[in-house]
């Protein structure tokens, strides 16, 4: 039997590399031929090698894969196995190549070819047909010119099973496949909708989806795969959008499917499971153009009195006013509207509810249905569900606001109203609910105008009713009710609260615990119940804004010029009265701080208070540690004397300690004399518990310049007197006189009555007077020995005067120290 088998490769450019899943470029995705298919392929290239598997061996006729398509036939009546490859294109340099591979081998034991032909048509000048025909001997071909195009037939046997790679090298089109042979393939499953013209694939349905006119609805494709099986067995349907997906089997559509448009062509493969072959049908998807419909908002009431009772949640519907959003735009007059209330009524179009009068739910929530038919075609009409939803009303307590009057005039009934103070009692604390109060009925009907000073409200009169709206800030259902303002004519008690400025810091200002004034403001009060707030000005009294438990005074020292304002009410949120409380900062005792004093020792010394200002009779007294009450005190002892000195009019205490230290005057023990040299010094060693200073006259010249160092330095040679004092005014001072010893640095014996003689100084006939003094010329030679009681060296030797320059001496004082020096004599 002769097959003529059309098959077409769709070329691409070689430098696209990605290929599709399961084309048959692959051994492994090989197409079953059988008797009667027909294909229509893709070629995408080579996929992948499939000569790189050992034993594969690639066409022994030389070609190499470039658009190949691999095919399987299996024999089912032996005979001759021969076909040709017809090219579409008429271009003379088509150039197709083939393998054969078999029998009975798989595509990872191909072994190799036992037919090809690779031989190019151009350069052997024969025709682009090439394939197996009977007048041919040789089994392989090519490449180039070689060859004809022809390999001989193969004699097949039935069972057996052949590979068949076909390769278009010039990849300029399709081809088609005829086998010419004795040998049959086996019979392609069928259509079984074919067999009976009764029965029509054709799927119509409604375009509800999207644009009601763009051809995309949804189709169940499986309600035809009954139809197109019949009585087959071993079979499988798929369907496919495009030919090519149903050839290979890729891409199979699932239902319900979206169709792309109006009459478009759904490709079936029928498979059958044992042999592989399988052909491809196809039907049409008819899409009418349906009533597109939009899912409607849920229909929302506030419960009302309708039926005479606004808490059971039934309330009147008017379906008609959901009918513009429901045909979203389709013409009313085109299209039924009716509601149902089950879906099974609005399926069938029976039972539909009458919109000429309002409808009342009989459940709450309730669902009912919207059914819209087009008027000129029963098949096509979309139903979409539509929610009845009752909303209950807010709370809404009638209640009263009672206000103290003590706004400007407290005995005419007007006064400041906070009224959002009654908001928890008119909603019962329940959240996500809005108060707006109203002076009549008719305002909290509309909702305006509403009263704006909510937190100052001044009533018209002393008794006087509001009207509230309380509206639920999710569903937006609102209930009215009454407040009912009253003026208390009560009163509370005023307060004082005095503190003394002891903080820490006297600056007059002072933090108040409020609550201390509690009990002066409800002093004699008998009624249970009462709350107690403070507040800084009488506004906020009045509207119970911001209220304080603590205040600091704004005025320095206050004296009641501070004013804070205590409310009082019951837990009805009731005012009984709001009062004054006069707050008072005290100054402590004007005294001195710490201080200390000096007491000599084995006296008595008077400390006191230190009290700066005031009468001091106006002030207690309590020292520390010997007890005494008077505002000073006579000690003896050195320590720490505290006295806590008390305000007798305001109780206020300030406490001042006074440390009494021991002192005495000095007693000298050593005075230590450096002399005779550059830089004389005398140090005074003393003894005592004071605080010492030290001072020295130089040569009798009573001036005393005093220091705390009981060091002195660069002190002159002469007759000297040291004084030491105690600074804390301990006396006597102490006293002693000194000699330091000193040579002049020069003479000048020229008559003029100063410094005419050189001699030792600070010595006398009762200090060191024993003393001998040697001088000396440069040479060595004495000139002269004195004692420190002669007149001294009058720069002559043995009656000559000596000349201007340097000279020696050499001192041996009378304690045996040694001093030596020079001096200059200057004429």
């Amino acid at each position: 039997m002769r097959k003529a088998i059309r098959i077409i490769l769709l070329l691409f450019t070689p430098f696209f590399s990605v290929y599709a899943q399961n084309e048959p470029t692959d051994c492994i995705n090989t197409i079953i031929i059988c008797g009667n298919t027909s294909l229509e392929l893709n070629s995408n290239g080579v996929g992948i090698n499939d000569f790189s598997i050992a034993g594969n061996n690639a066409p022994d006729c030389g070609f190499m894969e470039s658009q190949s398509l691999w095919i399987r036939v299996n024999i089912v009546q032996s005979g001759t196995l021969a076909f040709t490859i017809t090219p579409e294109s008429v271009n003379p340099n088509e150039d197709y190549d083939f393998a054969i591979y078999g029998p009975n081998v798989s595509c990872t034991t191909l072994g190799s070819s036992i037919r090809c032909s690779s031989t190019n048509p151009p350069a052997a000048g024969v025709s682009t047909l090439t394939g197996l025909r009977d007048t041919e001997t040789d089994e392989s071909e090519g490449p180039g010119s070689l060859g004809n195009g022809f390999v001989r037939p193969i004699d097949a046997i039935a069972g057996e099973e052949y590979y068949i790679l076909i390769d278009n090298f010039s990849q300029n089109g399709g081809f088609d496949l005829q086998f010419t042979g004795t040998a049959l393939l086996p019979d392609s499953p069928i259509n079984n909708a074919d067999t009976n013209i009764a029965i029509d694939l054709d799927l119509t349905e409604c375009d509800i989806i999207g644009d009601g006119n763009d051809g995309m609805t949804n189709f169940d494709l499986e309600s035809n795969t009954a139809a197109i099986l019949g009585t087959q067995s071993n079979t499988v349907i798929t369907y496919h959008a495009t030919e090519e997906d149903a050839n290979i089997n890729l891409n199979p559509l699932v239902s319900p499917y979206t169709s792309t448009q109006n009459n478009q062509i759904i490709y079936t493969r029928i498979e059958n499971t044992i042999t592989g072959c399988f052909i491809v049908d196809t039907f049409n998807l008819i899409t009418q153009s349906g009533t597109l419909i939009s899912a409607p908002t849920p229909f929302i009431l506030c419960d009302t009195t309708d039926d005479g009772n606004d808490t059971n949640g039934f309330a009147s519907f008017l379906l008609t006013e959901k009918n513009p959003e429901i045909l979203n735009g389709l013409d009313p007059l085109a299209n039924i509207l009716t509601y149902h209330i089950s879906q099974s009524d609005a399926d069938s179009g029976v039972n539909t509810i009458n919109t000429a009068v309002p409808y009342t739910n009989i459940a709450n929530p309730q669902t009912i249905y919207a059914r819209v038919q087009d008027a000129s075609s029963s098949l096509c009409f979309s139903i979409v569900s539509l929610d009845l939803q009752v909303n209950p009303l807010p709370i809404a307590n009638a209640t009263s606001l009672m206000q103290c009057d003590e706004y400007m005039n407290p005995t005419d009934g007007i006064t400041l109203f906070n009224l959002n103070q009654a908001i928890d009692q008119i909603t019962g604390g329940i959240p996500d609910q809005t108060v707006v109060f109203f002076e009549d009925q008719a305002t909290a009907n509309t909702g305006v105008p509403a009263i704006t000073n909510t937190e100052a409200y001044q009533n018209v009169a002393a008794n006087q009713q509001l009207f509230v709206r309380v509206t639920n800030d999710l569903t937006g259902c609102f209930r009215i009710t009454t407040l009912d303002l009253t003026v208390s004519t009560t009163s509370a008690n005023d307060a004082i609260l005095s503190l003394c400025d002891d903080d820490g810091t006297e600056d007059g200002f002072r933090e108040f615990d409020l609550t201390l004034a509690n009990p002066q403001v409800l002093m004699g009060i008998a009624s249970p119940n009462l709350s107690v707030a403070y507040y800084e000005t009488i506004e906020a009294a009045l509207s119970e804004n911001n209220p304080i438990t603590s205040y600091i005074n704004t005025t320095s020292g206050t004296q009641g010029q501070d004013i804070v304002y205590v409310r009082v009410e019951n837990n009805l949120n009731q005012c009984f009265g709001i009062n004054q409380v006069s707050l008072f900062v005290n100054p402590l005792p004007d005294i001195e701080g710490q201080t200390e004093v000096f007491l000599c020792e084995g006296e008595s010394i008077s400390i006191d208070a230190g009290l700066q200002s005031g009468d001091i009779n106006d002030f207690d007294y309590l020292w520390m540690p010997s007890g005494e009450t008077t505002q000073s005190i006579i000690v003896t002892q050195n320590t720490d004397y505290t006295v806590m000195v008390t305000n007798s009019i305001s109780n206020c205490s300030k406490n001042r300690t006074v440390t009494v230290n021991l002192s005495s005057p000095a007693t000298i023990q050593e005075i230590v004399i450096n002399d005779a040299s550059d830089n004389n010094t005398v140090t005074i060693n003393v003894t005592g518990l004071g605080n010492y200073e030290y001072a020295i006259t130089l040569n009798n010249s009573g001036i005393q310049n005093y220091q705390d160092s009981p060091t002195f330095t660069n002190v002159p040679p002469g007759f000297h007197r040291v004084y030491i004092r105690d600074k804390n005014g301990c006396e006597p001072e102490a006293t002693e006189d000194i000699a330091v010893i000193g040579f002049p640095k020069y003479f000048t014996p020229n008559g003029d009555g100063f410094h005419e003689t050189w001699n030792i100084k600070g010595i006398a006939t009762e200090i060191l007077g024993n003393s001998i003094i040697y001088i000396f010329d440069r040479k060595g030679k004495l000139l002269k020995q004195l004692t420190p009681n002669s007149n001294g060296w009058d720069g002559t030797y043995g009656g000559q005067i000596m000349p201007s320059g340097q000279y020696w001496f050499r001192v041996q004082l009378e304690d045996g120290r040694i001093r030596k020096g020079s001096f200059s004599l200057i004429r």
